[in-house]
């Protein structure tokens, strides 16, 4: 009976070994198939974590966008250096608040923050500078090239060392902007990073206009002006009435003034009626002597309507005698020169003394571009390079030849006795003028260009423009 129980607890124990390492065995082997088949399985197709290759970062300015080639024309800041990259449709655009936009959106003188690979020169991402401010169709601000500053509004800003400008999507001068331009401006801080011209200006010239000469203009409310020979106004771009009075003539034409082009208004058509007054035309030397005609002041840069007769006519001028004379007018146009000699020195006990002071305005040289006819506030002056007596202020200097395209630069003359040279870019050829027929028209079409318009007594013979200066002033000095 021992002996049974022995061997049934031997066949237990031998049971239950045999059953463990069964299954230690099926466990061993379903693991390893397990693992075989996730490795099978998995073996090159896997998706992997994307690798971000836009790893570089740059605040940049848009310089252009070309959706037919898919570059970008940036201009980096912190690097000082122009550079072209590529974008595609992965490409990520977001405004400054984090909506997705499209690339077509962005706008030449945007700053943005932009993601990028300098090897495969690309952008992976970018994003409206949150850190930027702009001003949008600035009509009233001041900005001064000469030491970098501008005034929007009341506050002050820099003009950055680099500071981009644009006008119609292309590069320009900031040079080239003048105070009756409307602008947009971008920037970081207190510094202007970009401007861009809203809506810039263009120029408008009289031909034949003989019958109007030394009487008024009136370009809508952009400008008003004496009309003198030779002259060349420089206009908001727009569609204006022009309005010309003249002794008893009164006349309106319809004109278009494109950015950058002259327009030509021909008066040979306006009929002179009997002559109830002449024009007299004054050329004295010096330029900046005091005319008086019967004893009344008149500006001797714009020619002066006179009642027919006769007229005393003195010029005056510090460090030259006096000189008078009389001057027949007969109802037609006539030019009086007038040359002022210099005062002769007296001594007294020994000693020179001069009875006169020397005339310390100093002069103004335009001296490049050669053969360009110069304008300075809408008046000829010559043909560089010219020299002439300069009067402190701003003053609006216009370049232009036949077959290129008139510029126009605004300047500040300090009030010393310093002589001052300016050496302007040379002009760009530029195909056909747009001629303005010199039809009359009745209908009056303003283009109110201008927010603010500045009252402006024709005694002076000024024009009004637009709140803008470029130089603190928005007066022009004849």
């Amino acid at each position: 009976m021992r002996k049974n129980e022995n061997m049934q607890k031997i066949i237990r124990s031998s049971l239950c070994g045999l059953c463990f390492i069964l299954t230690g065995c099926g466990a061993a082997s379903l693991a390893q198939e397990a693992a075989f088949e996730s490795a099978y399985e998995n073996d090159g197709t896997q998706e992997e974590t994307p690798v971000d290759i836009y790893t570089s970062s740059a605040t940049v300015v848009i310089e252009s966008v070309n959706e037919e080639s898919q570059e970008l024309a940036l201009y980096m800041i912190d690097r000082n250096e122009r550079v072209t990259f590529g974008y595609d449709g992965a490409t990520a655009v977001q405004d400054k608040y984090g909506s997705s936009m499209a690339i077509m959106q962005l706008q030449v003188g945007d700053i943005a923050d932009i993601s990028y690979n300098d090897e495969v020169e690309k952008v992976g991402r970018i994003v409206l500078s949150g850190e930027a401010w702009n001003y949008n169709d600035v009509a009233k601000y001041t900005m001064n090239t000469g030491n970098g500053s501008v005034t929007i509004g009341d506050e002050n800003y820099s003009l950055a060392e680099n500071v981009l400008a644009f006008s119609e999507g292309e590069p320009v001068q900031v040079a080239q902007i003048i105070h009756q331009d409307i602008l947009s401006f971008q920037g970081m801080g207190h510094n202007v990073m970009s401007i861009t011209v809203e809506q810039g200006h263009g120029y408008l010239e009289l031909k034949n206009a003989d019958a109007v000469l030394g009487g008024w203009i009136e370009v809508g409310q952009a400008l008003i002006s004496q009309i003198a020979p030779d002259m060349l106004l420089t206009v908001p771009e727009g569609t204006y009435t022009v309005r010309l009075t003249s002794g008893g003539i009164e006349e309106n034409r319809e004109v278009t003034i494109e950015r950058d082009k002259v327009a030509e208004l021909d008066l040979g058509d306006i009929e002179i009626p009997e002559p109830e007054a002449g024009v007299v035309i004054f050329e004295v030397t010096p330029s900046d002597a005091k005319l008086y005609v019967d004893d009344v002041p008149v500006k001797a840069s714009y020619p002066v309507r006179l009642s027919l007769g006769i007229h005393r006519v003195t010029a005056e001028a510090s460090g030259y005698d006096s000189l008078s004379e009389y001057v027949q007018v007969e109802g037609e146009s006539i030019t009086v020169r007038m040359n002022l000699e210099k005062a002769q020195e007296s001594t007294v006990s020994g000693n020179n003394l001069s009875s006169y002071e020397e005339n310390k305005g100093g002069k103004i040289t335009i001296e490049t571009p050669e053969d360009v006819n110069v304008y300075q506030d809408n008046l000829y002056i010559g043909t560089a390079p010219v020299t002439y007596d300069k009067t402190s202020g701003q003053h609006t200097i216009t370049l232009r030849r036949e077959g290129y395209i008139t510029r126009s630069y605004d300047i500040v003359i300090a009030d010393d006795d310093k002589d001052v040279t300016y050496a302007f870019p040379a002009l760009e050829p530029e195909e056909g003028v747009s001629t303005v027929s010199g039809n009359s028209v009745s209908t009056h079409q303003t283009n109110q260009t201008n927010q603010n318009k500045t009252d402006q007594s024709k005694q002076d013979g000024t024009g009004t423009v637009s709140g803008n200066s470029v130089s603190g002033n928005s007066i022009n000095d004849n």
